[in-house]
């Protein structure tokens, strides 16, 4: 429709001479009609969770009872993603509750790209410790700090998955090259122990506030040093009481993060039982080795594991 048939058809509406407004979502925003006490929507699951409550937003702007259906298709695979936006909007459906929707929409995309127009990606993966990581050196570079270039470590274990939802291990197996299928052959013909994955994270379960669970992500991805990092635990220890392994893997990552940094190290990878510490120099390829091999990790255990690579980081000589 054009301009002027759309102003006519919402005057027809908002007067009362139709009781039904078949729509888009050209109505999210901007309208107020204060009769309207009811919408429904239909693959509610295809909508952002922003969008959704904007679009009901529409309903009980007035005295009278409204009432918000969202309709889902019956035989559409709900995705996970989708089922978090659902349960969040039916959870946070009192007076005020904009702010709480708010926040969990910013866990669930991601805190988006800083330097571009791009708003999405994960929390965990290239949201909060991306932005705090830009955000920190843009401030000491201001200060005129000379640390402001100091380069993060990054830690990439195959036995830990940092952030929600869970791992796709049969799709790496479908999808890997040749020389990741020839590793993975050698690593199971040489009778190397296999380590179970751990997820690392801050579950819903044992903090249930959106917004205290972002803060302390934000924390964690700031600390720099191993008595910050002692703050931190033991301020979730007082607060919210004894946390299980996901959090205390969380904790570990964190830590092998800072005490690479601490050895001028760019990264701290495994690959089955090798630990691969990559220094942070001019050379290429310039990896901690025993001899002429990468450090072997013998521990049977995730947690064990991390903290057998904490450990080698702590003995490691500092350049």
């Amino acid at each position: 429709m054009d301009d002027r048939e759309l102003e006519h058809m919402m005057t027809d509406f908002v007067a009362g001479k139709y009781h039904l407004l078949v729509c888009t979502t050209i109505i999210e925003s901007g309208l107020d009609i204060p009769n309207c006490n009811t919408i429904i929507i239909e693959g509610a699951d295809r909508f952002g969770l922003s969008q959704l409550y904007q679009l009901r937003g529409r309903v009980g702007r007035f005295k009278h009872q409204a009432y918000a259906y969202l309709l889902l298709h019956r035989h559409t695979r709900l995705m996970e993603i989708a089922r978090q936006r659902l349960n969040a909007l039916r959870t946070h459906n009192q007076l005020g509750a904009g702010f709480r929707i708010a926040m969990r929409d910013l866990e669930l995309r991601g805190a988006g790209n800083l330097l571009g127009a791009e708003q999405s990606g994960h929390i965990v993966g290239v949201g909060f410790e991306l932005y705090c990581q830009l955000l920190r050196q843009s401030v000491a570079r201001l200060k005129g700090d000379k640390t402001a270039a100091a380069i993060r470590a990054s830690v990439k274990l195959d036995f830990v998955y940092v952030g929600e939802g869970a791992p796709d291990d049969g799709a790496r197996r479908r999808y890997a090259d040749g020389y990741t299928a020839l590793r993975d052959a050698e690593h199971e013909a040489s009778g190397a122990i296999e380590v179970a994955k751990i997820q690392a994270r801050i579950p819903a379960t044992y903090l249930g506030e959106t917004r205290l669970r972002i803060d302390f992500y934000r924390k964690l991805a700031l600390a720099d040093s191993p008595a910050t990092l002692k703050e931190i635990e033991s301020d979730l220890r007082d607060r919210f009481g004894k946390y299980g392994d996901e959090v205390r893997a969380l904790l570990l990552v964190t830590e092998i993060r800072i005490r690479a940094e601490q050895k001028n190290l760019l990264s701290v990878e495994t690959e089955s039982s090798r630990l691969k510490c990559l220094r942070n120099t001019n050379q290429r390829d310039d990896f901690v080795m025993v001899g002429t091999r990468f450090p072997r990790l013998t521990a049977p255990k995730p947690l064990l594991r991390l903290r057998e690579i904490i450990s080698f980081l702590i003995n490691l000589p500092t350049p």
